[in-house]
């Protein structure tokens, strides 16, 4: 591994002039300086990696020093011009580890990212069409409604009883929510309900579908809803709308459409993806082993089905050319979620090994990105509109939201310490291979 210290004497010499007279070609020579940014950008690396970890390792009562550790990789890492496969996630895992600890509020155990409302596991979260705007719904028996920059004041709550919610979905207008409860049927909840005042709430324009069903998502671009129920027949229901389009023997656990193609998928605690066309004739996808499938998910430009199983892994497969071109195993458990972010170059799965990952879906030399904070299982997470952040509830109770924007990171640890390294902790944690500089540039030269 230190192969490339021993390289450069030998590449001193190359570059001298003397040497150069006697007949160094200039194509040779440029290869020695390509060379030779190699062998640097490689020590780079090595030191991301190795101050990644140091600051991860640093205890939270050193937060200047932790911090500033963190930013320091992340400003080599920046620059640097070698592959990020793998230092990525250990910089991600230096920077948050560094933030999580501004704003904590010890006697809660909250973080800045960190939402306690609800009394029991968040079963599902989705994000609303308009800004900053989400729901969650928890075996409490709430479904609310949160705005995300406002997160310290208190959610609306859009409905309350003692029903287990399965999941949730929002209509394309963001106008309603479907609730699927676990044995009270169907919930269509209007968005727009309004708390009154401390204690009494309305819940203006709620309606209830008392069948029993396996899975239910709203429809896309419409506001009929496709449900499984407890006998297996495929409906799509809506206003004076209830009509039988298939039938399944398995028993389903999540659903989803692909609008393009017209199909309907039905992902089956049997291990099988049942697909209905337009016509509603049945096949089915052709995929390995038979671990149950537990979520769906259709990226937004219809080319892509990923499917989270009970094994733990994720089956990326081509709807266009009807073929696996990915396989993700990572998680230590059952898949709970999955989500393609809107550009649908990245893919998130939770599990209920407590972690979230983030996967580049078409690169599987990249490391994924881990977001291990909670304490429990994780039942739901989703990206948000932009791509940036990604929300997660967990059986402990909480929601996160996680900051994905590395440069967000870095200049809010800025923002709290008070001072630069200094020339002594420069030696320690980076060296004497690299010029000291600021690691915040608009801070001074710190003392200890």
């Amino acid at each position: 591994m230190k192969l490339y210290l021993f390289l450069f004497p030998t590449l001193l010499l190359f570059k001298c002039p003397l040497f150069a007279q006697s007949g160094v070609t200039i194509e040779l020579q440029d290869k020695i300086d390509s060379l030779s940014e190699l062998i640097v950008s490689l020590e780079t690396t090595e030191l991301i990696q190795s101050m990644s970890q140091r600051s991860i390792l640093t205890p939270k009562y050193y937060n200047d020093r932790k911090s500033l550790t963190a930013r320091q990789a992340y400003n080599f890492w920046i620059r640097n011009s070698a592959s990020k496969f793998i230092s990525h996630l250990n910089v991600y895992s230096a920077l948050y580890d560094a933030n999580k600890y501004y704003e904590y509020d010890s006697v809660e155990n909250t973080f800045y990212n960190h939402i306690r409302e609800h009394e029991e596991m968040v079963t599902s979260i989705v994000y609303g069409t308009e800004p900053n705007t989400f729901y969650s719904a928890s075996s409490d028996g709430k479904i609310l409604k949160w705005n995300e920059a406002e997160i310290g004041k208190e959610p609306t709550l859009l409905f309350k009883d003692r029903y287990l919610y399965r999941s949730i979905d929002l209509s394309s207008d963001g106008k309603w929510l479907l609730a699927l409860t676990k044995e009270n049927g169907i919930l269509i909840i209007s968005t727009e309900n309004k708390k009154l005042n401390n204690s009494e709430v309305k819940f203006s324009r709620v309606s209830q579908d008392s069948e029993n069903a396996q899975a239910a998502i709203f429809l896309p671009n419409e506001l009929n809803y496709l449900t499984v129920n407890k006998q297996g027949h495929i409906k799509i229901k809506g206003y004076q709308l209830d009509s039988i389009k298939g039938q399944t023997q398995y028993e389903v656990r999540s659903l989803a459409v692909d609008v393009r193609k017209s199909e309907i998928y039905a992902g089956t605690i049997n291990g099988v993806v049942q697909v209905w066309n337009e016509r509603f004739e049945n096949s089915y996808l052709d995929i390995p082993e038979t671990f149950a499938v537990n979520v769906l998910a259709v990226s937004s430009d219809h080319k892509l089905l990923a499917i989270g199983r009970e094994k733990g892994d994720a089956i990326i497969w081509h709807l266009e050319e009807e073929r696996i071109i990915r396989i993700i195993s990572g998680h230590q458990s059952a898949i709970t979620a999955i989500d393609f972010s809107p550009d649908n170059k990245r893919i998130l799965t939770a599990s209920r090994d407590g972690t979230v990952r983030v996967w580049d879906v078409f690169d599987s030399k990249k490391f994924p990105i881990v977001l291990d904070d909670h304490d429990d299982w994780v039942m739901t997470a989703c990206f948000d509109q932009t791509g940036t952040k990604i929300l997660t509830g967990s059986k402990d109770k909480t929601i996160r939201i996680f900051n994905l924007d590395f440069e967000w990171m870095a200049d809010r640890l800025c923002k709290y310490v008070n001072r630069n390294m200094t020339p002594e902790e420069w030696q320690d944690y980076v060296g004497h291979n690299f010029q000291y500089e600021d690691t915040c540039p608009n801070l001074v030269k710190g003392n200890h």
